[in-house]
C-alpha cells in the first residue's frame, strides 16, 4: 500500500477496491494517464469536470462568485463565463484562491460521494489540486505525471491555442512539480514519446492488480 493508504475498502463480495488519486501541474500528461486507466477498466472521476457541473448547477456558488467578481464575469442571461473568470482569476493570485475558497468545498462534496458511490474495483481521482486539500485522503495512492516546464509550455500553445504570455502564466500559478512529486508513490514523466509513457504505467498498474 502507498504512503497514502489506510482506507482500502472492499465489496459485498469481498473484492479489493482501490482508489488512486492523479495529479500533476497543467499539461503534464494527466490526461493521457486516465485514457490508459479508463481503457482497463478503471471508473474516472474527474475533478475538471466535477468543478464545471458545480460552476453551471450550483446556484449558492454562483451568487458567490457574482458577489465577489462582479457581473462581468457573467453573460446577460446569468450565464457563468468561464473563460472571462479564468482571465481574472490566473492574473491574481488572491482572486484565485477567493475563487478556490468558493468552489472547493461544493466539489470536495461532489466527489466524494462519487468515490462512495464507485462499484469498480479501481477508481482513478484525477485533480489538479489532489494534495493542496482533503481529497488525498480519499486514495490509496497518489500518481503524479510530471514533465519539463518547456514541455508544458508547448503542450499549452499547441493544444489549447493559448498565448506564450497566457500558457506561463498558468503554469507560474501552480505549486512546483516537486512538491507533489515529493509525496507520490508512482511517478510518470511523460516527457519521452508516448510508448515511454505507456510502460511506466503498466508496471505501476501491474502492480495493483497483483
Amino acid at each position: 500500500m502507498g504512503k497514502a493508504g489506510g482506507r482500502r475498502m472492499t465489496d459485498e463480495g469481498g473484492t479489493m477496491k482501490v482508489v488512486i488519486g492523479l495529479t500533476g501541474n497543467i499539461a503534464t500528461g494527466k490526461s493521457a494517464v486516465m485514457q490508459l486507466a479508463a481503457e482497463r477498466g478503471a471508473r474516472m472521476i474527474d475533478a475538471d469536470k466535477v468543478v464545471h457541473q458545480v460552476l453551471a448547477t450550483d446556484q449558492a456558488v454562483q451568487d458567490g462568485i457574482r458577489a465577489a467578481f462582479g457581473d462581468v464575469v457573467f453573460a446577460e442571461d446569468g450565464t457563468l463565463l468561464r473563460g472571462a473568470l479564468g482571465r481574472v482569476v490566473f492574473a491574481d493570485a488572491e482572486a484565485l484562491r477567493t475563487l478556490e475558497a468558493l468552489v472547493h468545498p461544493a466539489v470536495r462534496q461532489e466527489i466524494t460521494r462519487q468515490v462512495q458511490a464507485s462499484d469498480a474495483t479501481i477508481t482513478v481521482l484525477e485533480a489538479i489540486l489532489l494534495l493542496e486539500g482533503p481529497l488525498h485522503a480519499l486514495c490509496d495512492q497518489i500518481w503524479v505525471t510530471t514533465c519539463s516546464a518547456e514541455t508544458q509550455l508547448q503542450r499549452l500553445m499547441t493544444y489549447r491555442n493559448m498565448t506564450e504570455e497566457a500558457a506561463r502564466q498558468r503554469i507560474e500559478a501552480q505549486a512546483p512539480q516537486a512538491d507533489k512529486i515529493a509525496r507520490a508513490d508512482v511517478v510518470i514523466d511523460t516527457d519521452g514519446d508516448m510508448a515511454a509513457t505507456v510502460a511506466q504505467f503498466e508496471y505501476a498498474w501491474e502492480k495493483i492488480e497483483a
